[in-house]
């Protein structure tokens, strides 16, 4: 019977009713269900594989297919085929994985073709290479989650405290060394006013850079604070960066190294801050903890294996890249691929924000020559 017709036969029941839209659409998922099931029992029936474990098969199939029109059957029996019985149960937890990325529209519907595998415009040519991008993004969304997840932004501005005091002649300073903080200081948090420091920007822009320097020149962070200068003036807000070779200066016009009325003279600004009473001792620089120190050992060192990369976790990947290392051709091809996920967008941000010459095989990736 014409699949038109059955539709309106079974909708005729119902015709009086105010469910109609939701039984068409009900009716019209469940006939291209069946048509998926066909397309998949058709490409098992290119093998000897006999009726009943064909049958089998599909069940497993539509239980790991989350979409309502089980689209995704013939790309499991496609993949049955690479895989057989040894890979059947990792391959039904990918496809999981694969409908839930569908479900979040991180990822196009999936098709097949004679040359492999098809998602968002990229073909994967066997159901290896289709699980390597499929983990590979699963990895990525995931970690950005955890790692955005785990930035706790406070509300509070509680300024430091130095000897029972915590203002000198208008002058507050307010610890830096909290990733969170800084975001929160950079979107109006000490002033109201918004600030363009690189470190205050939220990490979902993918242009934060406050592990890079901590990683790269052990920054430490104050944000010194002087209510005796008006907004208008850009020493009203210095940012106060004691790293390991010495003090670094950014006030309101983001120019690190070069301030307002002292240009490159940090000690003219230090004598300043002396002179209004500011314990300018007491803003030391901390040295890596342990557990920095350990990252230190895995991640110091420049190592371009793609492989190697990939085995990190995602916060890792982040900190390796804020080391301002360059990444290998390989790794840089790899995080490209995920350039449209969040994660992805971010760690190539963040790569693309160290400011350094890239390679020209990544360049021209970058401007789409390749």
């Amino acid at each position: 019977m014409d699949q038109r017709l059955k539709r309106m036969l079974y909708l005729t029941e119902y015709d009086n009713t105010k469910d109609k839209k939701f039984i068409l659409e009900a009716v019209d998922n469940l006939f291209e269900s069946k048509q998926t099931e066909q397309q998949a029992t058709s490409i098992l029936n290119r093998t000897n594989i006999d009726e009943r474990k064909i049958n089998t098969l599909i069940n497993s199939f539509k239980q790991a297919d989350g979409t309502k029109t089980g689209i995704l059957i013939p790309i499991m029996a496609k993949a049955y085929l690479e895989t057989g019985d040894a890979g059947l149960r990792g391959m039904l937890l990918l496809f999981t994985t694969i409908s839930e990325l569908l479900d979040s529209n991180k990822i196009n519907t999936p098709q097949i073709s004679d040359a492999g595998y098809i998602i968002n415009n990229k073909t994967f040519p066997d159901y290896l290479k289709l699980s390597e991008f499929i983990h590979g993004l699963e990895s990525m969304s995931k970690g950005h989650s955890e790692l955005t997840g785990s930035i706790k932004v406070t509300d509070e501005s509680k300024p430091l405290e130095f000897d029972g005091r915590n203002e000198w002649n208008g002058i507050r300073i307010y610890d830096g060394n909290d990733i969170g903080k800084c975001i929160h200081y950079g979107s109006g948090g000490l002033t109201g006013k918004a600030y363009s420091f690189c470190i205050g920007r939220p990490v979902s822009s993918g242009g934060n850079m406050w592990q890079n320097y901590r990683d790269a020149k052990t920054s430490t962070f104050y944000y010194i604070v002087d209510s005796s200068r008006d907004l208008s003036d850009p020493l009203h807000i210095v940012v106060f960066d004691n790293t390991q070779h010495g003090v670094e200066l950014t006030d309101e016009n983001n120019h690190t190294g070069t301030i307002a009325e002292y240009g490159k003279d940090v000690n003219g600004y230090i004598n300043y801050l002396k002179s209004k009473g500011v314990p300018v001792e007491k803003l030391v620089n901390k040295p890596k903890t342990p557990e920095e120190e350990k990252e230190t050992e895995k991640l110091g060192s420049a190592n371009a294996d793609v492989n190697w990369f990939k085995e990190l976790s995602y916060e890792e990947q982040s900190k390796y890249i804020g080391r301002g290392h360059i990444l290998g051709n390989d790794q840089f091809k790899y995080l490209w691929q995920f350039k449209n996920d969040k994660g992805g967008y971010h760690l190539l941000h963040q790569y693309l924000d160290t400011g350094q010459a890239i390679p020209e095989e990544q360049f021209n990736i970058l401007v789409g020559e390749e």
